[in-house]
C-alpha cells in the first residue's frame, strides 16, 4: 500500500501515469498488476551556456532528450545586464521553437565563464570584468519560475561528457577545454569537484602553465582555426608543427593536473578540440613522457553544446534529488 500511496501522489503531481495493460502478457491468477511509466513530457528543463562571444540554449524533456537548440552571438564588450537579457530571451525562444512556455519549465541550468560559488554568484571573471558579482539564480529564477543551478562552463562540460559524451562510463576525469581560452573541470567518482571557492582546475592563472598564452601563439599565423585544421589534415609541416607545440603546452599543465587526480581519462572539449586526433595523438604522447603511467585522451563528442548539456544535467540532477531522495 505504501508504494501504492507513492504512485497515487506522484500521479497527482503529474510525474508518473498509469501504463496501459499489455495484452500479450498472460495474466496470473489474482489482482491484475498496475503498471506505470514515468511522463517525461511532464515538463522540460532549460539548459544555458553563457560565453564572451556566444549564448547557446537548448530544452529538453525530463529524461534529458533535446527537443530544440538556439544560439546567438554576442561579444566580450557586452554588458552583464544585456548578456542576461539576451539569455533570457534565447530561452524563451528556444521553449517556444519546441512548443513549450515557461510553465513547462521544471529546472533551469546555467554555465558560464568565470569562478562560480555554490549559490550560483560569480565571484570572479577576469574575462568579462563587470561579469563578477552576476547572481545567475535570481537571474532566471522569475523569468522561467523554476529551480535554478549555476556553474562553471568546464565543470559542466565535463559533466555533460560524463553523462553522454566521451567520459561515460568513467568515474574519475580531467576535461580541458581548449578555444580562444584554455580551462579545466574535473570529476570524482562521477562528481563535479569545484573546490571551496568554486576554482578547483583554474590553473591557468599560474603563468608557468602556459596555458594563457597557448591559442594565442597556436593561431598568431593562421587566419583561423579551420584553416590550420586543413593544412594538418593535408600534412603540412608546418600546421603540424604548430599542433605539436600547442600539445607541448597544453601538456605543461595538463600533467600536473593528471599527477594529482591519477584520472581515468583526460577529455578534450572547446573550438580546438573540433581538431580530433591532431591534438590529442601529440598530448597523448607527451603525457606519457610527463606522466608516471599512460592515461587515454579522447576528444568531445558533444562539441560547442556540452556546457548547456551540462547545465541540463545539473538541472536534472537537482529535480531527482527533490523526486527521490527520502527523508527520515
Amino acid at each position: 500500500m505504501t508504494v501504492e500511496n507513492a504512485l497515487a501522489g506522484l500521479a497527482e503531481q503529474g510525474w508518473v501515469a498509469e501504463a496501459e495493460a499489455d495484452e500479450a502478457v498472460s495474466r496470473r491468477v489474482g489482482r491484475p498488476a498496475r503498471r506505470f511509466r514515468f511522463r517525461a513530457e511532464a515538463g522540460c528543463m532549460l539548459g544555458f551556456d553563457i560565453g564572451l562571444h556566444k549564448v547557446l540554449a537548448i530544452v529538453a524533456d525530463l529524461r534529458g532528450q533535446v527537443l530544440g537548440t538556439r544560439r546567438t552571438a554576442v561579444t566580450p564588450a557586452l554588458p552583464a545586464e544585456e548578456r542576461l537579457a539576451a539569455a533570457r530571451r534565447l530561452g524563451h525562444c528556444t521553449l517556444r521553437s519546441a512548443g513549450l512556455t515557461a510553465q513547462d519549465v521544471r529546472g533551469v541550468g546555467v554555465g558560464t565563464t568565470g569562478v562560480v560559488a555554490a549559490d550560483g554568484t560569480v565571484t570572479r571573471s577576469d574575462l568579462l570584468p563587470d561579469w563578477t558579482g552576476t547572481d545567475l539564480v535570481t537571474a532566471f529564477t522569475e523569468p522561467f519560475d523554476a529551480p535554478v543551478m549555476a556553474g562553471n562552463d568546464a565543470r559542466l562540460a565535463a559533466l555533460a561528457e560524463h553523462w553522454r559524451g566521451a567520459a561515460a562510463g568513467t568515474e574519475d576525469v580531467l576535461y580541458i577545454h581548449v578555444g580562444r581560452r584554455i580551462s579545466s573541470g574535473l570529476l570524482i567518482g562521477g562528481k563535479v569537484h569545484t573546490g571551496r571557492h568554486g576554482a578547483a582546475g583554474e590553473l591557468g592563472v599560474l603563468p608557468s602553465s602556459r596555458w594563457d598564452t597557448a591559442p594565442g601563439r597556436l593561431l598568431a599565423h593562421w587566419a583561423d582555426p579551420q584553416t590550420l585544421f586543413a593544412a594538418a589534415g593535408a600534412g603540412e609541416a608546418k600546421a603540424l608543427a604548430a599542433l605539436e607545440d600547442f600539445a607541448d603546452d597544453l601538456a605543461q599543465g595538463v600533467a600536473a593536473m593528471t599527477l594529482t587526480l591519477d584520472p581515468e581519462l583526460v577529455a578534450v572539449g572547446g573550438g580546438l578540440s573540433r581538431a580530433g586526433r591532431l591534438i590529442t595523438d601529440p598530448l597523448s604522447r607527451r603525457l606519457a613522457e610527463l606522466c608516471l603511467f599512460p592515461v587515454p585522451v579522447a576528444a568531445s563528442q558533444l562539441g560547442d553544446e556540452a556546457v548547456a548539456l551540462g547545465g541540463i544535467r545539473l538541472a536534472l540532477n537537482a529535480v531527482e534529488r527533490e523526486l527521490f531522495d527520502v527523508n527520515g
